[in-house]
């Protein structure tokens, strides 16, 4: 253990230290000739203070008086802030809501951990082709995917769809009297 700090020293050495504190301090200071003289020099400049009372400019014990009371002002002001303090009864409402939220939190572990628990979608969407004829054209669609054949503004068209997944749409433009023939080979 170091030395103790200069307050503690002059606190012995005015004998204002507290029984505990004093016990460590004068157990130090009879083993420490360094510390030894920094009491003693304290109690020289105390008595010396307290010899100077004597002069009228100088009113130490008044002095004195005032700090001991606006020390105990503080302590009783701090005993006043201090009576508000927080409850240690038991709050049913407070454990209720721990508990729920446990339960919450328990919960949520055990849905995202266990994939069986979680929904399946309710539409399953197949994997077979799908072939839709419309006046504007034709369409084929399979696993998202799609195919559209659309007719020239709207002509009327001659649609053909074999089952070996050949489509294929005829229609003549009216403008220019020609016919076009779009033929498609699906896999």
């Amino acid at each position: 253990m170091g030395h103790p700090v200069e307050n503690d020293l002059a606190l012995l050495a005015g004998g204002e230290t507290g029984r505990a504190r004093r016990f460590w301090l004068e157990r130090h200071v009879s083993a420490c000739e360094q510390c030894q003289s920094r009491v003693s020099e304290y109690a020289v400049l105390r008595s010396e203070i307290a010899n100077a009372d004597d002069l009228p400019e100088l009113k130490w014990n008044y002095l004195a008086g005032e700090m001991r009371a606006n020390i105990r002002l503080g302590l009783e002001a701090g005993a006043c802030v201090r009576t508000t303090h927080i409850s240690t009864r038991w709050n049913p409402r407070l454990s209720i809501a721990f508990a729920s939220l446990l339960v919450l939190v328990g919960t949520s572990l055990v849905v995202r951990v266990r994939p069986w628990m979680q929904q399946k979608p309710a539409v399953r969407l197949s994997s077979a082709p799908v072939l839709e004829s419309s006046g504007s054209g034709v369409e084929f669609r399979t696993d998202g995917n799609s195919l559209t054949l659309l007719n020239h503004h709207g002509n009327a068209a001659n649609q053909t769809v074999s089952a070996q997944g050949d489509v294929q749409t005829r229609y003549i433009d009216s403008e220019t009297s020609s016919v076009t023939i779009n033929d498609v080979y699906l896999q």
